[in-house]
């Protein structure tokens, strides 16, 4: 076998390294679908063996055709006759042939289950492995998604699993097409045939009808398989520019539960479409063998001597037609398998480094942790990398204020409000909310109590009553509470203007509206929520003067217990406040009002 050898001879040293990453890939599977691996290992040895059998059983049907008054002489075929009384040779030949013929028959049904296997496996390594490197990386934390390309995750989400997982069902077909040249050529050894001639015309006839028969699975199957691909994309993009949402509001289960759905409906379709894709090969097969008995049978009761002839045929039709694909299965599976080595070294990768920074306590449900006295800052100093941004910082904010943030670009602005949130851990002091200490978990709880409207807000592709409700099924949407914070936000108008009204698409991160409309349409997110804590980050910088300002009243009016945190550079924004917190060379500074900041700002200026 000097084609399979020179192939096999690539896996050297630095290829068993590589050949252990795929087995490490494997090992990230649970115990039930390891034990359908060892399965599919023991049916493909099983094929093997068949093949083995399959030319095997040709040399007493060969050699009863070429000297028919010899051939009790072979002893295989000497106890046959014994075992079963049989008196005239032929019917020693029609148990042969038909031993033969019942032999290929169950061979191709093993072939045709073999492949069944690997592809329902393929599916399977999809779901499995496609959910858990999803979910692992939905649930990193904040900082993590802030130092890793979003493109990049995107990427082995996608592109780079589907490489790693075909790389395992390339590497199962590989040992398939191996086994099978093994036992093809041992067999045919025995019999001492050379293979000289190629594959006749029979096989176009046979898959142009194929083709015709097999239209109608390939066009349904190729639109599921088409759809679900569009709208994984659209969950995973999402899901990941949508981050910090999804962990203020604790709702990753929302996304996995959407991915989950499509990919289940892709997998289940590619399976699908790769077995029937893949039958009327080795039905060809079956029916090629299965004529070669038929004429053998035909040939000898019908006295033609013709015995040689069919002898060379056989062995031709037989020997070429298996093992000339094979080695080219051999050839296409070992380049594949190189060629997307690297994909299975980043998802490998990728799967470790978020199984290193696991939190156990993800999946519980936990209970929201309300703000119900105060949060305290002591002593917090964070820096990004040398630069420091905020240093022994100590702040008390009470329940019910209404505090204005201000500051230069770069100041720390949105620091403080990460580190607020527990998104980022600052490199020394403590926060405390109603006398907790704050840890992850007690941050993970906190969370859930909060609203935010973030300068990078993003909005789904998806209707405005969506997005404002984002996380919550249609069912369990409070349709009083949604209309009043369509009419807080000002968007009533809005959402009159337009034909479908609330049932409207936004398009790609809110495409088809304006600045000031996403804005507002974020305000409604937010607020929907009735959390006790609300943060707005610039939320209103795209706004008139006049429309920020009736929102702002509006959103204080009708929440008189709610605590509202601002950030803002138009001074106009913070008139309502309490006080005013602006953050100067790493520092807070508070002011009573805005007149005594305005004061403070002028003199500065002058």
């Amino acid at each position: 076998m000097p084609f399979t050898t020179v192939h096999l001879r690539y896996i050297n040293i630095r290829e068993s390294k590589y050949l252990i990453k795929i087995f490490e890939l494997v090992s990230y599977l649970n115990k039930h679908t390891k034990r359908k691996f060892i399965f599919i290992i023991f049916v493909i040895f099983i094929n093997s063996f068949l093949e083995f059998i399959t030319i095997g059983t040709m040399v007493p049907l060969i050699s009863f055709l070429s000297n028919p008054d010899k051939v009790l002489e072979i002893e295989i075929l000497r106890r046959t006759s014994d075992f079963f009384n049989f008196q005239e040779p032929k019917e020693l030949f029609l148990f042969i042939s038909f031993s033969f013929l019942i032999i290929i028959l169950f061979s191709g049904f093993i072939k045709i289950l073999c492949i069944k296997k690997i592809n329902d496996f393929g599916s399977t390594l999809r779901i499995e492995l496609g959910k858990k490197l999803y979910k692992e990386i939905l649930y990193q934390d904040y900082e993590y998604h802030l130092n890793t390309n979003s493109s990049q995750l995107i990427s082995s989400q996608i592109q780079q699993l589907d490489s790693s997982l075909a790389v395992i069902s390339e590497s199962l077909l590989l040992g398939l097409s191996v086994l099978n040249i093994l036992g093809i050529t041992i067999s045919l050894f025995i019999i001492d045939f050379r293979l000289i001639f190629y594959i006749f015309t029979f096989s176009l006839l046979f898959y142009l009808i194929a083709t015709t028969s097999t239209k109608k699975y390939v066009d349904v199957y190729g639109k599921v398989i088409f759809e679900t691909r569009k709208n994984i994309i659209r969950i995973v993009q999402e899901s990941l520019g949508f981050i910090r949402q999804i962990i203020l509001d604790d709702s990753h289960s929302f996304f996995i539960k959407e991915y989950d759905k499509n990919n289940i409906q892709s997998s289940i379709a590619n399976a699908n479409s790769n077995t029937i894709a893949q039958i009327p090969r080795y039905l060809m097969e079956s029916l090629i063998l299965s004529g070669l008995v038929i004429s053998i049978i035909f040939v000898h009761l019908s006295g033609i001597d013709f015995y040689n002839y069919l002898t060379k045929g056989g062995a031709f039709i037989l020997g070429l037609q298996k093992l000339l694909p094979l080695f080219q299965k051999t050839f296409r599976s070992i380049y594949f398998i190189r060629q997307e080595k690297l994909s299975v070294y980043s998802v490998v990768k990728l799967l470790k480094y978020t199984k290193k920074y696991k939190n156990n306590s993800r999946d519980k449900l936990v209970d929201i942790l309300e703000l119900k006295n105060d949060i305290r800052f002591e002593n917090i100093c964070f820096s990004y990398k040398e630069n420091r941004v905020l240093e022994n910082i100590n702040l008390e904010i009470k329940r019910g204020e209404v505090i204005g943030i201000v500051g230069k670009t770069g100041t720390g602005k949105s620091t403080f409000i990460n580190i607020l949130l527990g998104l980022i851990k600052p490199q020394s002091g403590y926060i405390y909310v109603d006398g907790y200490k704050m840890d992850a978990n007690l941050f993970r709880r906190f969370r859930l109590s909060v609203s935010s409207v973030p300068q990078d807000y993003y909005l789904l592709d998806r209707t405005i009553e969506e997005n404002i409700v984002f996380g919550k099924s249609q069912s369990k949407v409070n349709y009083n509470l949604l209309d009043k914070v369509v009419n807080i936000s000002m968007l009533k108008d809005l959402i009159n203007s337009l034909n479908y009204g609330i049932k409207t698409f936004v398009g790609e991160n809110g495409i088809r509206l304006s600045g000031g409309q996403k804005q507002r349409l974020a305000i409604a997110r937010a607020l929907y929520k009735k959390h006790s804590l609300l943060i707005l980050d610039e939320a209103t910088s795209s706004v008139d003067s006049e429309t920020e300002k009736k929102i702002l009243e509006n959103i204080i009016n009708n929440n008189p217990k709610i605590t509202v945190i601002m950030i803002a550079h138009r001074l106009q924004t913070l008139k309502n406040c309490d006080y005013i917190i602006a953050i100067k060379n790493k520092k807070l500074i508070k002011y009573q009002n805005i007149n005594e900041y305005k004061s403070k700002y002028e003199s500065n200026q002058n």
